[in-house]
């Protein structure tokens, strides 16, 4: 004869429902109060109305406990207790209203974007259990061991080829103060899979040359291989570029295409600046480094007497603008910018845009690493060449245009 797996629950106009996840939520609670039985019959070594002969210790009754367990629901318990009260289950996690699973999609709920209000409301309807701000900060502090982990983990025996460096900017809570921070990223892309991986994020001032030589020897520390870095791709910021070639010898800089145009359209007034920008996009996506450079001294020629401030801008940084030309080119189209790394940076300001201000250096840094390790998840699904290969089309559908 068949078991009956499901259970009926009848609702007020008479009609009734089948849940399995309600008779496995039965079962499952049936099932562990059995456990927790079996084991105080181990911890006592006797059965349940067995003589006590020369043992001292015996049963004393239970003592009611809820469980919520990932992806069924709460349970009720009832835990056996022992007069001596040395006994304690090997199943129950201690001291916790849910199991390990549970808190960690509680705080992935959390990192992931919802609201302390969300996560209460959505847990107190299928969880039957409401928890408050100050219960999910401590679930998400306790599951970001492996966050913390993973900011310190080993780069021994593997090498990046390219790495992308910048910062962003947040507002973080410091004791009473709301203070804007920045966070230094760094991107690298290994050599053997070819794709980005995240391997720094460091509090501090991004414009600060003593903290980028922290940061690096922080890599360096962990087992980077600086004979392996061939290209370190950046904007504009103060010194930061003579400190990345300190550190790593045999690598080149790429300064960022798209900052540099930025800062030189600055300068340039508004009925002008379609047309020097067409003329800066011409140097920039040149079939090759001659071509550039020949394109260069025509739109200086061109622009020079009306705006020689913003031609000085790409003047001064040329060689560094065009280093990615020395690269194959499939990689032209990723390496001439920090776009893989602004990407990134866009990520954490939409995920802490709805929080207005993070809560601490420590909560900020848990997002944050959340967002890289769920970008990395993304990321690890496409080699570089094939990224650039799609960002390539692009960009000659884009000079074609601006001609």
């Amino acid at each position: 004869m068949g078991t009956n797996v499901t259970t009926e629950f009848a609702y007020d106009n008479g009609k009734t429902r089948h849940s399995l996840k309600l008779w496995l939520l039965e079962r499952a609670q049936a099932w562990i109060n059995a456990w927790l039985e079996a084991e105080m019959t181990k911890h006592l070594q006797r059965a349940r109305y067995e003589a006590l002969g020369d043992r001292s210790n015996y049963r004393n009754g239970h003592r009611p406990r809820r469980l919520n367990l990932c992806g069924l629901g709460q349970v009720q318990l009832k835990v056996p207790r022992d007069r001596q009260g040395t006994y304690k289950s090997l199943l129950l996690p201690a001291r916790k209203g849910q199991d390990a699973e549970f808190e960690a999609f509680i705080a992935e709920c959390f990192l992931a974007g919802l609201s302390t209000r969300d996560i209460s409301r959505i847990t107190a309807r299928h969880f039957g259990q409401r928890y408050d701000s100050k219960q999910v900060s401590r679930l998400v502090a306790r599951a970001s061991e492996e966050m913390d982990a993973w900011r310190e983990r080993s780069l021994e025996g593997r090498r990046f080829k390219f790495l992308f460096v910048d910062g962003v900017n947040f507002k973080v809570r410091i004791g009473d103060r709301i203070c804007r921070l920045s966070f230094c990223v760094v991107l690298g892309v290994s050599e053997e899979q070819e794709c980005y991986e995240v391997l720094s994020v460091t509090m501090g001032d991004r414009e600060s040359a003593d903290l980028w030589s922290d940061i690096f020897n922080d890599l360096i520390r962990r087992g980077l291989d600086t004979a392996g870095v061939e290209l370190g791709i950046m904007d504009g910021l103060p010194k930061l570029e003579e400190v990345f070639k300190t550190h790593f010898g045999r690598a080149r800089t790429q300064r960022c295409q798209v900052h540099a145009k930025r800062n030189a359209l600055r300068r340039v007034r508004k009925a002008d600046r379609e047309a020097f920008g067409a003329g800066i996009s011409a140097v920039f996506y040149a079939e090759s480094e001659a071509e550039a450079r020949r394109n260069f001294y025509a739109f200086k020629d061109r622009w020079h007497s009306q705006f020689p401030g913003a031609v000085k801008v790409i003047e001064r940084d040329l060689d560094s603008l065009l280093t990615f030309y020395q690269f194959d080119s499939a990689y032209w189209a990723t390496i001439r910018t920090t776009n893989p790394i602004e990407r990134l940076n866009k990520e954490f300001k939409r995920r802490t845009r709805a929080m207005e201000v993070t809560g601490g250096e420590q909560a900020t840094y848990r997002i944050m690493v959340y967002v890289a390790m769920t970008m990395e998840h993304r990321w690890s699904r496409f080699q570089l060449k094939s990224w650039a290969g799609a960002l390539t089309n692009r960009s000659s559908v884009y000079t074609h245009n601006a001609a």
